[in-house]
């Protein structure tokens, strides 16, 4: 029984774990902040029982958008795996698919990993990662490969991203260096990543194919299965559900690539400031019926944030609600459904950043990073990241790595800060395929039910094999 336990709630006691471990850390390590290019050591700021059990309620307001999101998404799917239409496009796919499976993952996991690599946030591309895991898991490939086509592919793009805000915002500003730098070194490490990771992808899902596992279905938490009557039905009125889901896809890729920022595409923010401004009379009438911008909604093409993507999926879900005849009491109660069956979820990343709440209230992570910097008397690649995977592990977010260790990295590195840049967004990415607090990560692993040692028997090899040739780059771009 305890085995049984374990394996239902492993991911809760490995991040539960993680957290208690770090709250210890508070107890023996001095904190530590940066000022300009000194490190300043202060006292041990212990972590207590009552800021523990803040330290949730802290990390619940600083997630609120992930979480609405997340909700939101799962109250979207409750209603979309419930249309028969629906049904009977996933069932049309299927078919078409049939004995083209393997090519299908790779150009699925080459779409994601590369609008995960330009993008401004990658929790708008999980609108689309149920579909495809339905369309995977229907076309008898098991979950490991769901996965790795969808969630795992995602952490390819952050990996190597180039053009992604989401990963270079707060690091070209504290490094001083724009998306053009070292470009060519990071479209070396996007392309490493992925031929790596697809190479072994490739190969579990050619070995599932040929001895099919038991039925895993089942394990989609939005599943569909294509030999239902219903799904037959349907079948004929699959175009309103067509032409709203390319809607929401084309929304989503025009709100999710800074344009402006990192193409220098101006032509949508030119847009967005016309279509405001235009008044009759003396009224801004698109200002008063879009919302005002004061409140960081209403932004141009690419400067979207999370939350404009829970609209684009309300309003998607109404429209197709109305195509479909689903009644207002039917659709609330497919879209409570919904939204309960993403609530462990929600949980389990409240808890994941728990973890970066604790090491910003007791910020331990520099003091961490001083002492393996300072080995050396020179910048050394080598413990830097080391130091760049431990800080990543502390903190969930790369921005924040940035925010608290940009300067520092700055003045340690020289002349070097260029790739220093790139070990500290190439180190998280790395983490993210392992870390308990890397949340795309936890988040599909507890949306497929996959326990964290599965994952790790599947991803070690491509975890020994990146980390060399990370290594081997940086070494590259360090005596080129």
């Amino acid at each position: 029984m305890k085995k049984g336990i374990f394996q239902k709630y492993d991911l809760f006691k490995i991040v539960g774990i993680t957290i208690l471990l770090v709250a210890i850390l508070t107890w023996i390590i001095p904190v530590g902040q940066y000022t300009g290019t000194d490190m300043y050591v202060g006292e041990i700021s212990r972590l207590g029982i009552a800021n523990l059990f803040f330290t949730s309620i802290y990390s619940l307001s600083t997630i609120l958008y992930q979480v609405t999101f997340l909700l939101v998404l799962g109250g979207f799917y409750g209603l979309l795996s419930s249309i028969d239409a629906y049904k009977g496009f996933i069932g049309s796919v299927v078919k078409k698919l049939k004995g083209k499976e393997l090519p299908f993952i790779l150009i699925t996991s080459f779409v994601f990993a590369g609008l995960a690599s330009i993008s401004s946030d990658v929790y708008p591309l999980l609108v689309f990662v149920p579909l495809f895991i339905t369309i995977i898991l229907n076309l008898k490939m098991d979950k490991i490969t769901a996965l790795c086509t969808t969630f795992g592919s995602i952490l390819v793009g952050k990996l190597g991203a180039t053009y992604s805000t989401y990963v270079y915002s707060y690091i070209n500003s504290y490094f001083g260096i724009s998306f053009n730098t070292e470009i060519i070194t990071k479209v070396a490490i996007f392309v490493l990543a992925f031929v790596l990771f697809n190479f072994f992808n490739f190969l579990h899902a050619k070995g599932t194919l040929k001895k099919p596992s038991k039925e895993e279905i089942s394990e989609d938490k939005f599943a569909v299965t294509i030999e239902d009557k219903k799904a037959k039905a349907g079948s004929s009125k699959k175009w309103p559900l067509i032409v709203v889901l390319a809607f929401v896809l084309v929304l989503l890729i025009l709100g999710y690539i800074n344009w402006s920022t990192s193409f220098g595409i101006d032509i949508f923010n030119k847009f967005h400031n016309w279509l405001l401004g235009i008044k009759i009379g003396d009224h801004a009438i698109f200002s008063y019926i879009l919302g005002t911008e004061e409140i960081g909604v209403v932004q141009a093409f690419g400067a979207w944030p999370l939350f404009n993507t829970q609209i684009v999926m309300l309003i998607a879900g109404a429209v197709l609600a109305i195509a479909y005849k689903v009644s207002f009491d039917k659709l609330i109660d497919r879209f409570i459904e919904g939204a309960k069956k993403m609530s462990r979820i929600v949980l389990l990343l409240v808890l994941i950043y728990v973890v970066f709440v604790i090491t910003n209230l007791s910020p331990i992570v520099p003091t961490i990073v001083d002492w393996i910097i300072s080995l050396t008397k020179h910048f050394n690649i080598y413990l830097a990241s080391l130091a760049s995977m431990i800080a990543s592990i502390f903190n969930v977010d790369l921005d924040f790595v940035a925010y608290s260790l940009g300067q520092y990295y700055v003045a340690a590195a020289g002349n070097y800060s260029n790739l220093a840049a790139l070990i500290m967004s190439g180190m998280h990415g790395f983490v993210g395929f392992f870390a308990p607090t890397s949340a795309i990560l936890m988040i599909g692993l507890a949306y497929l039910n996959i326990p964290y040692k599965e994952w790790m028997k599947y991803i070690w090899r491509f975890l020994v094999g990146m980390l060399a040739g990370l290594l081997i780059v940086f070494t590259i771009v360090r005596f080129i």
